[in-house]
């Protein structure tokens, strides 16, 4: 007969061993698979968003030629706000399919859900658990925040950073649980180089290495911090290389004369708190989200609550005993990884906060909220167990929501018309709002409907020469050439070294015969920018109308070798 005590004994030994889960949480990750792709379906009929796409792929010489020297000239040399992987996939896409926006969304729609996929497997790998690893990469896919990485063609680095970058994190992982088998972290490293020629975003993966570390290993060495520095070398160069061509591409906007430190301070704490709101509650989401503006030097008041509601996070955080490695863990990654989007150093003229820059973030906090569903759905405490079914119902009806919700947004990317319409209703103040949608229209053919929101959009905001360079193209198109040539004007007073405002002035002058005005705005047109294949083509025509043939056949020349496609046969026709 066996003691009472042992008896008891072997009863609590036998329920304090690890709980299996049920069977049908395999099913788990094809299902989250599945219904992103439902999801998402929708965005595979969207056209060009208008926004960047035009610059990116159709407008963009470098992406139409599909042979070894541009894809030399894109991997010697970075071009505007995308880096080489992200324009080379472009390339790619134009060799085989032209201009069709349906397989550039077609991509854009696998990588999510590689990445998805991608979620899953690390978050499993890290945590042993298939409930934090299922909501964690649920809600990173259906999320009504990421359909501006997903249906936004020109967010395709997006994508093809996340991509890399979480292989990145699985190789690293994979180093920590096999007693440090060295070739993992060569793939690791491997793989961050790929992210980084994606995007700069990816700069924050050293340090995100640096928790994974203390969240395995309890602690951090030297040792661990030495095999951090060829990824850190990576970092200091790309940064170097990104802010170099922010600042030529005039992307790095100067806040110094409108915001002080102190309100840089609040502009960050507002950023940051506004993501975790929106992670909950996403709601009145927008392509742009303008940067405030301030009455009588002050902020509005939502900007100054922000930093003590941040510090009351980070206080109850660190007063908190349950689940207190995970929230730690989570918190830390979501700041890493948005770090560098944040207002440390701005990218982009108009935004305080975009949507996009949650792409990546929201897995650290996903990642909590999927740490205490499954504490709850594993707990055989008997309080916990009430909550079990409504926490069910809650998670169901938030995936619900969060669908809808997605679903709809896609369709506003439908089209830049769409896309812009949607921010007129929500921001009808702000100049950017009307340029945009008076471009798109401008780019379907409606050219009086491009002059009346281009029109609004200078009333609104005077000051911006882009404004004037693309209203004067439209007057330019409709043949009123003095029009033109005064939005021109306003333009090059606005931004002296605009080579494109000179060419196109050039062109307007050369219509209205005024011909050796016509070749000083040629000539400084391409003193400003040598390789302006446009501006070789027109001047060429100039100078053929000047009678001077010999030019004008150089000129045509060097226009063709440039990678500019007459489809007029000028040079055949005129010089051989």
């Amino acid at each position: 007969m066996i003691p009472k005590s042992v008896k008891q004994k072997k009863i609590e030994n036998i329920r304090i061993l690890p709980k299996k889960h049920p069977r049908y949480l395999k099913y788990f990750l094809p299902l989250i698979l599945i219904l992103t792709a439902i999801v998402f379906s929708n965005t595979l009929g969207n056209d060009f968003a208008s926004w960047d796409d035009s610059v990116n792929i159709l407008d963009n010489h470098l992406i139409k030629q599909f042979n070894w020297n541009t894809l030399k000239e894109i991997f010697q040399n970075f071009h505007g706000t995308d880096f080489p992987l992200t324009i080379f996939s472009y390339s790619l896409e134009y060799k085989l399919f032209g201009p069709d926006p349906f397989y550039y969304h077609l991509t854009n729609y696998i990588f999510h859900l590689l990445n998805v996929l991608l979620v899953y497997i690390f978050i499993k790998r890290l945590s042993g658990s298939t409930w934090i690893a299922a909501f964690t990469s649920l809600f990173f896919g259906i999320h009504p925040m990421h359909v501006e990485s997903v249906a936004w063609i020109s967010e395709r680095k997006d994508l093809l950073y996340s991509f890399f970058f979480l292989l990145s994190l699985n190789s690293y992982c994979k180093y920590l649980f096999s007693k440090n088998k060295i070739s993992y972290l060569f793939w690791s490293l491997l793989w961050f180089l790929l992210s980084m020629l994606s995007k700069p975003a990816a700069a924050c993966l050293p340090f995100v290495l640096i928790l994974l570390d203390y969240y395995v290993e309890k602690k951090i060495t030297m040792k661990m911090l030495f095999l951090k520095i060829p990824f850190a070398l990576i970092v200091v160069l790309f940064v170097i290389i990104t802010v170099f061509i922010q600042k030529t591409f005039e992307s790095i906007p100067d806040l110094s004369l409108s915001f002080s430190f102190v309100d840089k301070v609040f502009l960050f704490s507002y950023s940051s708190i506004y993501y975790i709101i929106k992670a909950i509650i996403p709601f009145n989401l927008c392509a742009i989200h303008f940067y405030p503006v301030k009455t009588g030097n002050l902020l509005p008041l939502e900007y100054y609550f922000s930093l003590p509601a941040l510090i009351l996070l980070v206080w109850t955080v660190l007063k908190l005993k349950f689940l207190k490695n995970e929230i730690i863990f989570g918190l830390l990654f979501y700041f890493t990884t948005i770090i560098m989007v944040l207002q440390i150093i701005p990218v982009g003229q108009q935004s305080i906060v975009a949507e996009r820059y949650s792409y990546i973030p929201y897995i650290g906090i996903f990642f909590i909220i999927g740490s205490f569903f499954s504490y709850v759905m594993d707990a055989n405490n008997s309080v916990i167990r009430k909550i079990k079914s409504r926490l069910i119902y809650v998670i169901i009806i938030f995936t619900v929501i969060f669908c809808y919700l997605t679903f709809e947004r896609n369709n506003i990317w439908k089209n830049g018309i769409v896309l812009f319409t949607d921010e007129i209703n929500k921001y009808p103040e702000q100049g950017y709002s009307w340029f945009g949608r008076g471009f798109s229209k401008y780019e379907k053919g409606d050219n009086e409907g491009a002059l009346s929101d281009l029109s609004k959009a200078i009333e609104l905001y005077p000051n911006d020469a882009e404004f004037y360079f693309n209203r004067g193209n439209v007057y330019n198109l409709t043949e009123r050439y003095e029009q033109a040539v005064a939005d021109y004007n306003s333009a090059i007073k606005l931004k002296p070294n605009y080579p494109e405002a000179f060419n196109n002035r050039g062109a307007s002058y050369g219509n209205l015969n005024r011909l050796n005005e016509s070749l000083n705005d040629y000539n400084k047109a391409i003193s400003l920018n040598p390789k302006y294949a446009e501006a070789y083509f027109g001047r060429g025509w100039t100078k053929f109308s000047l009678n001077d043939k010999n030019g004008a056949c150089n000129d045509w020349l060097s226009a063709e070798e440039l990678g500019y496609k007459d489809e007029t046969n000028t040079l055949e026709l005129n010089c051989k």
